[in-house]
């Protein structure tokens, strides 16, 4: 069983009754507009032919179809065109969140988003520049942490070279090397890498 199905329909409400309504209004309105066109031409020539006969009304029936053929081909060019705006309010922004993604996924965390006026999707940007955000900030932390292992790495080599290890300065570096690794657990974690794994203190995965 799917224990990711979904049940609530109305994510984004307002987002979602917003492009019901344009949906709606379109089939309305063309609608309405097939309507007229089949009553305002039938029913004037019906009201203009004072002879009227079943060969004539077939004729205007015949009429009033060919007329509607070539609205139709106007609605739906009309609809097509509406759709490609209305869509690309939501097709631009995510095209830009792909992309993004990729260039955030090859490395280049300096990336953001910024969408245009009347985009939909604001608040994915928002979520989206915030995670971008919080990666950039611990990839940064990692680095310090990086660049104090390297110092501490170095001061010990320097002091194995020179033949100066004592208990105490052992006891330092191990001392600076723990502060160092408590930072490093800290920074990460933060990240979730498998269900229901956790690192312990000591550095080793439990379930």
């Amino acid at each position: 069983m799917n224990k990711h199905r979904r049940r609530t329909y109305l994510i984004k409400t307002g987002l979602q009754l917003r492009y019901m309504g344009i949906i709606i209004s379109t089939m309305l309105l063309v609608a309405f507009g097939v309507g007229w066109i089949i009553y305002h031409t039938s029913w004037s020539q019906i009201a203009n032919t004072p002879d009227l006969t079943l060969d004539k009304l077939s004729d205007i029936f015949d009429m009033v179809n060919s007329i509607l053929m070539r609205w139709i081909v106007v609605f739906i060019l009309a609809i097509a065109i509406l759709s490609i705006f209305v869509s690309h309010k939501i097709a631009g922004p995510v095209f830009r969140l792909e992309e993004t993604s990729k260039m955030i996924a090859s490395g280049d965390l300096t990336q953001q988003i910024t969408l245009r006026q009347g985009d939909e999707l604001k608040d994915l940007q928002e979520a989206f520049n915030q995670m971008s955000d919080s990666l950039r900030k611990m990839v940064a932390k990692d680095r310090e942490v990086i660049e104090k292992l390297v110092v501490t790495g170095n001061l010990l080599r320097d002091r194995i070279d020179k033949k100066n290890l004592t208990p105490e300065s052992i006891e330092e570096i191990t001392r600076d090397l723990y502060v160092v690794i408590e930072e490093l657990r800290l920074v990460t974690s933060g990240f979730k890498i498998d269900d229901g794994a956790e690192i312990d203190t000591e550095g080793t995965a439990n379930s």
